[in-house]
């Protein structure tokens, strides 16, 4: 079978790819398209328009086999217009990825009467795959369509620009890079990687609903067994209390929420029984097996209690009343 002519399974990261790109819209197009960018008046509020397509597109052959996201913005003209961004996300040549783009984008413009921008974004790593137009001719008629073109791994070559960017696309270019570097490691390494994008995005300062976009965006593309995640949940909830957050641990909702609770509460009590440790050691400058046994075993509570009582005690003693 020519795996390259057939329909490709629905990949398991669509639902990601979808949810970022909205998110992150604006900024997508200000990294990416920025010429395009600067034509529109981000001023007024632009808004999604996936019924739409989906209704055109729900009985086609092509159907909605990739992820489409359809815009409605406001030019600074006045002018509106629909944005319409098609994204690969096959990893893989996929022969009809042209047509179905034409496909999509007649369709819509049939139905609507309205101007299309069409982007595909490639995610893929064949260099020398880039479908950026589709013509039908013959006897002297022609149909064609021409579209840009985003292909991610361009970017690898532009790491540093990426990595000094404080918008927000190009910390999703750098994960789905990441992923496709990750993508034959073994898993302690993915781990380690998975953890490393984590912590810069801590430390580009994004807010905590940033973060939570990003940190589902990077869990669909690197996937860990079990253990491991519950290890890396744990690391970003050191990380997280390392810096002093304000807000609830973005680790513990996300551990919550994929049924890891019980492995990453015991990971946090060791933190936290290894960072009161350190505090009574530092105030003390020596405690006994004693009471370093009783903190190794307290519970969650009791070791929040005994860390604001560290804080006014003058003897170790009055720690463990």
């Amino acid at each position: 079978m020519d795996t390259a002519t057939e329909t490709p399974a629905r990949a398991k990261n669509d639902p990601a790819w979808k949810e970022i790109i909205e998110t992150f819209f604006p900024d997508f197009m200000h990294f990416c398209l920025p010429d395009l960018a600067r034509q529109i008046n981000w001023n007024i509020p632009w808004q999604t328009l996936d019924g739409e397509l989906h209704a055109l597109t729900k009985d086609a052959d092509v159907g909605t086999r990739f992820v489409d996201k359809l815009f409605k913005v406001f030019l600074k003209n006045g002018q509106e217009q629909w944005i319409l961004v098609h994204i690969e996300i096959q990893g893989a040549y996929y022969k009809f990825f042209a047509k179905r783009t034409f496909e999509s984008i007649f369709r819509l413009h049939q139905h609507y009467g309205v101007p299309i921008a069409s982007i595909a974004i490639l995610t893929d790593e064949q260099e020398n795959w880039r479908p950026s137009h589709y013509e039908v001719a013959f006897a002297g008629t022609r149909l064609c369509v021409e579209y840009s073109v985003i292909k991610l791994i361009d970017y690898r070559t532009k790491i540093d620009e990426l990595e000094r960017s404080l918008n927000p696309f190009a910390s999703v270019i750098l994960i789905q890079l990441a992923a496709l570097a990750a993508k034959k490691d073994p898993d302690q390494k993915r781990l380690n990687s998975k953890f490393a994008l984590t912590r810069r995005l801590y430390e580009k300062g994004f807010d905590k609903d940033q973060i939570i976009k990003f940190f589902n965006f990077i869990d669909w593309l690197i996937a860990l067994p079990k253990a491991l995640e519950v290890q890396y949940l744990n690391k970003v909830y050191e990380l997280e209390r390392g810096k002093n957050m304000a807000y609830v641990s973005t680790a513990e909702q996300f551990g919550r929420e994929k049924g890891f609770e019980e492995g990453i509460q015991q990971g946090w009590q060791k933190g936290e029984a290894a960072v009161l440790i350190r505090q009574l050691t530092l105030k003390f400058r020596k405690i006994s097996d004693n009471y370093r046994q009783k903190v190794l075993e307290a519970d969650a509570d009791t070791l929040l209690l005994w860390s604001e009582r560290i804080l006014d005690a003058t003897t170790i003693e009055e720690i463990f009343i």
